[in-house]
């Protein structure tokens, strides 16, 4: 293979490679695509989590997500556009876990 063509062929996997991990980042494991107001507000699909209102409790000092001892107050709750609860995090470092945004419905 000479020079030119392994360099060819070098880039031509790099570019699949960035466009794969671009497109992981505008659909959910399932190909639906993320909204906008998602990937716009926060961080992409591998840190997403859509709750159920059995998963959380809305507190005095905030909301409080079952699993994580991390407590988030009311005035950095952002106002959820399809009335889902979602919250941000990677599930991998533990629960102590930062949580990166949350939505909630505001009539909660």
């Amino acid at each position: 293979m000479t020079r030119l063509s392994y360099s060819l062929v070098v880039s031509a996997l790099a570019l699949g490679l960035m466009s794969s991990s671009a497109q992981a980042h505008t659909t959910w494991a399932n190909g639906d695509p993320i909204p906008l107001w998602i990937t716009s507000a926060c961080c992409g699909f591998a840190d997403a989590h859509m709750l159920s209102a059995d998963e959380v409790t809305l507190q005095d000092d905030g909301w409080h997500i079952n699993g994580i001892n991390t407590v988030i107050p009311r005035d950095k709750v952002l106002p959820s556009q399809d009335g889902q609860i979602w919250g941000f995090w990677n599930p991998a470092l533990g629960p102590d876990v930062p949580v990166y945004c949350f939505f909630a419905p505001m009539e909660f």
